[in-house]
């Protein structure tokens, strides 16, 4: 492997990487918008649900 390729390849994997540790760390700010939004959408259906068998 000459070093210009290996060094392509080490660039590839440090971006990866850093995107992985990027949305890890992002990862505590979305999973709380996410389960938010989940309630909220559960929420609609059953207020719905219930007042279809009035």
């Amino acid at each position: 492997m000459d070093p210009r390729s290996r060094n392509g390849v080490v660039g590839m994997f440090l971006a990866a990487a850093a995107t992985v540790a990027t949305l890890l760390l992002e990862l505590p700010l979305v999973v709380p918008i996410l389960l938010f939004l989940g309630g909220c959408l559960l929420e609609v259906y059953v207020v719905r649900q219930s007042l279809r068998r009035r």
